[in-house]
């Protein structure tokens, strides 16, 4: 009986253990994602603001938080998904490129449909937010894969 509850124990604190270090890992992530949208955001900021023609398209700043949140959103299901299983880490890693580049081609469709803009500002301003996001979120999920195959 004794080894019973003593197992029931140690089985609590190993899942209380994983579960503390998931949570410094998402904090950590959100601390890595919010300086990397200030550095991401400081380009353009100040290119618009001191530049002679503005090389942003106009609504940048609501495609910059659309990627943000589409980026931070992906990243956590990733993480979360990680988190119950690590056998399929590496089917989340393409999964997650795979949703992110579907949703930014529906919002290019809707961006598109309702603007009418310069394409080669429009392709310059959307890879930017594009490629340094998914760079981004790569990035972080192979740490996390990493970190789960050092375990």
């Amino acid at each position: 009986m004794d080894y019973c509850l003593e197992l029931s124990i140690w089985c609590l604190l190993v899942n209380l253990s994983s579960y503390q270090a998931a949570k410094v890992s998402i904090n950590r992530f959100l601390i890595y994602f919010l300086l990397f949208n200030i550095l991401l955001g400081v380009g353009p900021f100040f290119a618009s603001q001191y530049g002679m023609i503005s090389p942003l398209i106009p609504h940048f700043w609501l495609l910059f938080f659309a990627f943000s949140v589409l980026t931070l959103s992906i990243h956590l299901v990733a993480h979360w998904r990680m988190a119950i299983s690590n056998k399929a880490s590496g089917q989340v890693l393409l999964g997650s490129i795979t949703v992110k580049l579907l949703f930014c081609m529906i919002l290019v469709f809707i961006y598109l449909s309702k603007m009418d803009i310069n394409p080669t500002l429009f392709l310059l301003n959307f890879f930017y937010l594009y490629f340094f996001h998914t760079v981004f979120e790569v990035y972080c999920l192979l740490r996390n894969l990493r970190n789960q195959i050092l375990k």
